[in-house]
């Protein structure tokens, strides 16, 4: 009997952080100049994979691994903008270059089926945003477009593992990628209803683009729409409905095989707290339901020569009581 991925993995950050905000026209433009020098040391040790202890025709594995990886970027620049239309008005904007070691670091390093013959690299970005927000009594909004473009950004791929004959995620390199989109949100919390109810919104178009090939990247939907209301009667009780439409979005790089777009709808009540009616006040519950409706759509896949999808949980129920002393 063999344990898989019986390691134990560290990251080690260093980061430093240099800013200055310079203020203009009484106030009403602040410009924000910084500089970031990041440096993430990862090390791996221990067994990854069925290879490690043993190769299926039964002669000795690698043995236990200690992997290292640095990951840096010493200067990363940044500029932003906030001016003041008037008291709850604002035009913002930004530039900076970014950069990230790789998402599910462990998920490549533990992978014996390439045996990391090229780690990938970290993420860079360059990104631009440019957008308008307000802040009033009963309404909060923004509305903002943004164009980003990365290099070594990462791209999740698979391999079948050799000893299982199932699909194993690993991660790549995938070059020079853009995206560039709208968001909108808002939240609304009208005074008709005492400010007990309030609903919030998000709608975001995202389109990307792999530069060599010329197609959306795999899993990235261009539209998500994002809804809600939650109703606080008192300090003791709240309930919130929220859904989330994501559009359809296709499972490979070359744009094949198509996820269909779905809906999901969760739900939340919360009592407990500060109560006229004589319930402890150090006890809560919470009663939360996920996938409402009990949606059967496919939400998550990897992709090995076919496409093998996990489908969404399906509905729900967890409470939760909790006593505080």
């Amino acid at each position: 009997a063999y344990f898989r991925r019986n390691y134990t993995t560290t990251r080690e950050t260093t980061q430093l952080y240099l800013s200055d905000v310079m203020s203009f026209m009484d106030d009403r433009l602040n410009v924000e100049v910084a500089v970031k020098s990041l440096s993430v040391d990862y090390t791996l040790d221990g067994y990854r994979d069925f290879n490690d202890y043993a190769f299926s025709d039964g002669t000795p594995g690698y043995g236990p691994q200690f992997i290292e990886a640095e990951f840096e970027d010493n200067v990363m620049p940044m500029i932003g903008v906030v001016y003041d239309l008037n008291e709850t008005d604002q035009i913002f904007g930004s530039w900076s270059q970014n950069y990230a070691m790789p998402r599910g670091a462990d998920d490549i390093f533990d992978n014996t089926g390439s045996d990391l013959a090229d780690p990938p690299e970290g993420e860079e970005a360059e990104n631009f945003e440019l957008g308008i927000r307000t802040n009033r009594p009963e309404f909060f909004g923004a509305a903002t477009i943004y164009y980003t473009a990365f290099d070594n950004q990462l791209l999740t791929n698979s391999v079948i593992n050799p000893n299982t004959q199932q699909p194993e995620t690993v991660y790549i390199n995938g070059g020079e990628v853009t995206a560039y989109g709208v968001e909108v949100s808002g939240v609304y919390q009208p005074n008709y209803f005492n400010d007990m109810l309030y609903f919030n919104g998000q709608v975001t178009y995202n389109s990307t683009e792999q530069e060599s090939s010329g197609y959306a990247l795999a899993d990235s939907p261009e539209w998500i729409i994002v809804g809600g209301v939650t109703y606080e009667p008192s300090e003791w009780f709240v309930a919130n409905l929220s859904g989330k439409y994501t559009g359809e979005r296709f499972s490979t790089f070359s744009e094949g095989s198509p996820v269909d777009s779905f809906t999901v709808f969760d739900g939340y009540v919360d009592i407990g707290g500060p109560n006229d009616f004589g319930l402890p006040e150090n006890i809560s519950l919470r009663l939360n339901v996920n996938n409402i409706f009990d949606e059967r759509v496919e939400t998550q896949f990897i992709f090995a020569g076919a496409a093998f999808y996990r489908p969404l949980n399906p509905r729900t129920v967890q409470a939760t009581l909790t006593a505080r002393f």
